[in-house]
């Protein structure tokens, strides 16, 4: 029987750049997990891991450029916050969160826990900015406010990868067992309501499996094949970790087969210049398309 498990670690200390996370992990996995073992998949938000490298942001401290301020004004946002959406990176889709809401307010309100407490949420945050940070569309370009003190937020780490290597040896040599690490964030899908967890940085396994062209159960070559390993992982995990104040933001996955890797997230993203290119192409092919399909 194939079996896979999911343990989700509770984690009541405060975190800040004093704790030593890997140490952290592996003492909540001790209690709570039976231990680390070898093989075991470390999915970690990206919330407690900014924390641990001083990724917390006082708005306070934040300085509006003229540019921030103006944009502010426009898209009902907090200059300080503008600002840190435009250091994120590139602005590259804006979506009218509130309007939506407005327009499809029967959509909205059948999934929220507190109808007051929603509106208050969207009126804070109106437009929903996707941004493109270092060849990731992420919303909001991964600045985040939940789960950290008021007038207070969080950005993605730097090098998610890089994060993900540096706990992965740490914990290596703290317990003598290698596994795989994945620093997961929450993003909203676009074709659908509601978020998923996805990967932004991980080590010790192969972000995609490489089965393309693999043959089915007739002998035929499959077009696909090619599972996102990491980002099914996090979703995964998300399942135990949550949302809102379940202080799980940790989970350990056992018992999942993967290839085991140097690789992280990064080496299977399009080259932001190539993913570029690979906009306009589409672009190109789904005008022909219509235009055909007209005089067909």
């Amino acid at each position: 029987m194939k079996k896979i498990e999911i343990f989700g670690l509770k984690i009541t200390e405060d975190i800040s750049p004093e704790i030593d996370l890997p140490e952290l992990i592996v003492r909540a996995a001790k209690s709570q997990a039976g231990g680390i073992v070898d093989g075991d998949v470390v999915v970690i938000t990206s919330k407690i891991v900014s924390k641990v490298e001083g990724q917390l942001h006082n708005l306070k401290n934040v300085k509006p450029s003229p540019k921030a301020r103006r944009l502010s004004r426009i898209y009902k946002t907090p200059p300080e916050v503008m600002e840190l959406y435009l250091r994120a990176g590139e602005i590259r889709a804006v979506i009218p969160i509130k309007k939506l809401a407005d327009k499809y307010r029967h959509l909205f309100e059948k999934y929220v826990a507190d109808r007051e407490a929603a509106q208050k949420v969207i009126n804070e945050h109106p437009y929903l900015f996707l941004i493109d940070v270092d060849g990731r569309l992420l919303t909001w370009g991964g600045i985040d406010f939940s789960n950290s003190p008021p007038g207070y937020c969080t950005s993605i780490p730097k090098d998610p990868d890089k994060s993900a290597r540096r706990i992965r040896a740490r914990i290596r040599e703290l317990t003598g067992m290698d596994v795989a690490v994945i620093i997961s964030d929450t993003e909203w899908k676009l074709d659908k309501f509601g978020t998923i967890d996805i990967a932004l940085g991980s080590s010790g396994i192969m972000p995609v499996s490489r089965k393309f062209a693999g043959k089915d159960l007739y002998g035929k070559p499959k077009f696909g094949g090619v599972d996102d390993l990491t980002d099914l992982s996090a979703a995964a995990a998300n399942l135990v970790i949550g949302q809102t104040d379940e202080a799980l933001p940790i989970a350990i996955i056992r018992g999942l087969k993967y290839e085991r890797s140097e690789q992280g997230v990064r080496d299977a993203a399009y080259p932001t210049n190539e993913l570029r290119k690979v906009t306009i192409l589409l672009a190109r092919e789904y005008f022909k398309f219509k235009l055909l399909s007209k005089i067909a």
